[in-house]
């Protein structure tokens, strides 16, 4: 063999045995980023603060998929990829603002649930994946749970304003102590079991957005309104 092709051979296992070696991966557990709620300004928007929190030495670039769910059906309405870097030891911050369910959900309306999943690197562009379908996936099973108790519960609730108008009515003076002493006993003989459907709803909502890992921690979905007699 000659020396020229010994040394085209020799460049060519370098390449290669320099190609099987995996590059270092660089430890960003140095960036962070917390969900802020806010208080809602209007009936239709629940605003909701994503800050990124950069203790890196140097800059860092970020992308998110940010999923938007219907309350009621659980479909995926929106995704938002936003993008960009923040400075070491500074903050970046996206604002979302999550409507209210719709009409249907009178009973219990809440606001918008979300799906978050930040990807960093130090040289751009960043990258991560969306992943609300194979999340939502996951916890079918506890999805039909919370649906079919908040049917119950619903149903108990107008079963007691039904019961509470028939057998209670009201003059035209208003309560009588006659009208107070018979919704009362309404209450007493309907309550526990209403009670007991709602703490289950609280229990099952619960491990519903505590028990989200990664890009399948669950955010929003803050309780708007139940309208009860």
């Amino acid at each position: 063999m000659s020396p020229v092709v010994r040394r085209v051979a020799f460049a060519l296992v370098f390449l290669v045995s320099c190609a099987s070696v995996p590059a270092a991966e660089v430890d960003l557990s140095c960036m962070s980023h917390t969900v802020l709620g806010k208080m809602p300004l209007t009936d239709r928007y629940k605003e909701y603060d994503i800050v990124l929190t950069n203790r890196c030495p140097g800059p860092v670039y970020w992308t998110m998929c940010i999923e938007r769910l219907d309350p009621l059906s659980h479909q995926i309405l929106e995704v938002h990829t936003p993008s960009g870097a923040v400075e070491a030891e500074r903050k970046s911050r996206v604002n979302l603002q999550m409507k209210t369910g719709p009409d249907s959900m009178s009973f219990q309306k809440r606001y918008q649930e979300f799906y978050l999943n930040i990807g960093y690197a130090i040289q751009p562009p960043a990258k991560t994946s969306c992943a609300a379908r194979q999340c939502e996936s996951e916890i079918s099973d506890l999805r039909s749970q919370i649906d079919a108790n908040r049917a119950v519960w619903q149903k108990a609730e107008a079963n007691l304003s039904k019961q509470l108008a028939s057998e209670c009515p009201e003059s035209g003076w208003g309560k009588t102590e006659e009208v107070e002493s018979c919704e009362a006993a309404i209450r007493e003989a309907l309550g526990p079991n209403i009670e007991k459907l709602a703490e289950t709803d609280a229990q099952l909502r619960e491990q519903l957005y505590n028990s989200g890992q990664g890009g399948c921690q669950l955010y929003g979905g803050d309780l708007f309104e139940i309208r009860r007699r």
